[in-house]
């Protein structure tokens, strides 16, 4: 949360900024899928394409067919990343896969969920899911691309993540495997899906933005548990949404009622539309919450298989899901780049340099890592690696606080095979971690720069840094390793004038080190300019004095003993992890949050309600 602005008082900036706050959460941000806007879009310009789809609908209207028979197709993930951040975890990909397999075999653990109403049409999709094993020149994989780009994001109605030149990744063979992209998708789309004979043979496949991708890291309620991914594959294998998008429309299914249109967070059955029973809310081709998604039905079975016998018949014969090895390889860890001995970050972002120590091409490799011989992390890498070459790779984030930290990292499984050499496999290393960010100042002058003088404040005010007396024509660079808190960087012209541009061309900006977007960018201002910025899960608030908040630490129950002088009743709490993502969003009642779901950790704490809110750090152990 960023403001910026010239001469407005403190006060004037805090309360516009408590009400955007309150505005912002009290009501939930709809996100969309983009498939069928993706889908219209292309066949407004296809006329081809548009009648080929038009007869592949028809074909499979009238030739639905029951289907009994269990089918496994192979998958290859493209992560594609600008910042580490965003290059997200093996142990994430496999838990979305994971979700995958439960979703479309109907053992997901919440089937239960599903209204009794609509329990005799719940289907087992009778589809599972698999790593791709090998690749489609018969050489061994993980199942998992990995590609840095410098693209901020991707469009909907972009190509680019779909090619290696334009800085997505290329589609392996469409035809026999299922491609799922993941990466940073323009702001309000979840994610997309190209249906069949619904674009090009290079675009087809799955796309997923990573902050709605799997079930931890950098996963984002409400769309955290994976279902996102279900729902976009779901239209990869032909399925519209519920509502036919369109008022009280039609998906072409018959056993799934009209409903007037999508709905969003979590409904209670029955609810009503278009003269029904009750819409099927909870079906994974609607809009609701991940947490209240958990059926397809027997009709959309029928659809999915009569199309894939019609259009991707060619999964059934891949080989994706057969395992190739190449024997006698060798690979191992040559070097740990970073962290430094000592970095300011939490998690940190391993660098480590790969080498083929082999006699054979390494095609594939996984990285083992942790940090105090704690949870080990994988990193799946592919890749062409000839006999003594090396690649340096940044691995996902890892949590670590502290000072002497070991920093373990190590290689499996070159090439699908035993390494015929482990002793290569390692190397280690001894840091000190600080639990922040780093934060990057630049500070240009103009030709008065000894009219200029800054500081740097916490928000209590106390000044972490400043300068009076600074040099004409000079550009002063200046980081900071910051806690997850509030802050405000002022600065100050005594002659009134700024640094721009009558006199020089001079500027300040604050970025943070794992981005090239900044926070902010000022040239013009007149005595002084002030920025406020906050890191991680914090906002502009207040101590909750009238709050009394207990155990802290606590083994999964947070009691609140309500003292707020508020005329609204309806109290929320927001829930952050210390990488600012948000993991539970409720309403607070009898007095209790359950945080039974979290995992152990420090968190930060957002209680609210239409008046006030208040923050607080928790500790949760069980």
């Amino acid at each position: 949360m960023i403001y910026s602005s010239t001469r407005i008082s403190f006060i004037m900036r805090l309360l516009i900024a408590l009400l955007i706050f309150t505005k912002c959460n009290l009501c939930a941000q709809e996100y969309n899928c983009g498939s069928q806007e993706r889908l219209n879009y292309y066949l407004e310009s296809n006329t081809k394409k548009k009648i080929e789809r038009k007869e592949i609908e028809e074909r499979i209207r009238k030739n639905i067919k029951e289907h009994n028979t269990n089918t496994i197709i192979p998958v290859i993930f493209h992560i594609v990343y600008k910042n580490p951040y965003e290059n997200i975890s093996d142990n994430q990909i496999y838990e979305q896969l994971d979700v995958l397999n439960k979703d479309f075999t109907r053992t997901n653990t919440d089937a239960s969920n599903t209204p009794t109403d609509f329990i005799p049409i719940a289907a087992n999709m009778e589809i599972n899911f698999c790593l791709a094993q090998q690749t489609p020149n018969g050489l061994p994989t993980n199942g998992i691309i990995r590609k840095q780009t410098n693209n901020n994001f991707f469009p909907l109605y972009g190509d680019a993540i779909f090619y290696d030149s334009l800085g997505g990744s290329s589609a392996w063979d469409t035809k026999k495997y299922l491609n799922i992209w993941v990466c940073d998708i323009e702001d309000g789309i979840l994610g997309w899906a190209q249906f069949p004979s619904g674009g090009d043979v290079n675009t087809d496949g799955v796309v997923i933005n990573f902050e709605h991708f799997g079930k931890t890291g950098t996963a984002i309620y409400p769309y955290n548990l994976g279902r996102t991914t279900t729902h976009e594959v779901g239209h990869w294998l032909n399925l519209y949404h519920i509502w036919g998008d369109t008022n009280c429309g039609d998906d072409w299914v018959n056993d799934t009622p009209e409903q007037e249109q999508a709905n969003f967070g979590c409904k209670i059955h029955p609810h009503q539309s278009c003269n029904n029973n009750g819409d099927m809310f909870m079906n994974y081709m609607d809009y609701t919450n991940d947490a209240c998604m958990n059926s397809f039905t027997l009709g959309q079975k029928n659809r999915v298989w009569t199309g894939i016998y019609n259009y991707r018949i060619d999964l059934l014969s891949s080989n994706g899901c057969n395992p190739i090895t190449i024997p006698n390889s060798d690979a191992g860890i040559s070097k740990i780049i970073e962290p430094d001995f000592s970095d300011c970050a939490n998690p940190i972002y391993p660098k480590v340099v790969l080498k083929n120590y082999g006699g054979n091409i390494l095609n594939s490799v996984s990285i083992e890592y942790s940090v105090n011989g704690s949870n080990i992390y994988t990193n799946s890498w592919n890749g062409n690696l000839s006999p003594l070459e090396t690649d340096t790779i940044i691995l996902s984030g890892i949590m670590s606080s502290g000072t002497t930290q070991l920093l373990i990292a190590n290689t499996i499984l070159p090439n699908g095979s035993a390494d015929i050499n482990p002793s290569n496999d390692q190397q280690q290393l001894i840091f000190s971690s600080i639990n922040g960010e780093l934060i990057n100042i630049n500070i240009m002058t103009d030709n008065y720069g000894n009219e200029n003088s800054w500081k740097l404040l916490n928000e209590d005010n106390i000044v972490i840094d400043s300068n009076d007396s600074l040099l004409n024509n000079t550009l002063y660079e200046l980081s900071y390793c910051l806690e997850y808190s509030c802050y405000k960087f002022i600065i100050n012209d005594s002659y009134g004038d700024g640094f721009c541009c009558n006199f020089g061309n001079g500027y300040y900006e604050l970025y943070e080190h794992t981005s090239t977007t900044p926070i902010t960018f000022v040239q013009n201002f007149s005595f002084t300019d002030t920025t406020y910025f906050c890191l991680g899960a914090n906002s502009v608030n207040e101590e909750g004095k009238n709050l009394e908040i207990y155990p802290n630490p606590t083994d999964g129950k947070l009691y609140i003993n309500n003292n707020l002088e508020s005329k609204n009743p309806l109290i929320f709490a927001r829930i952050f992890n210390m990488l600012g993502q948000e993991v539970l969003h409720t309403e607070i009642k009898d007095e209790e949050i359950n945080l039974n779901i979290l995992k152990e950790g420090l968190y930060q704490l957002i209680i609210y309600n239409k008046e006030k809110h208040y923050h607080h750090k928790i500790i949760l152990k069980k």
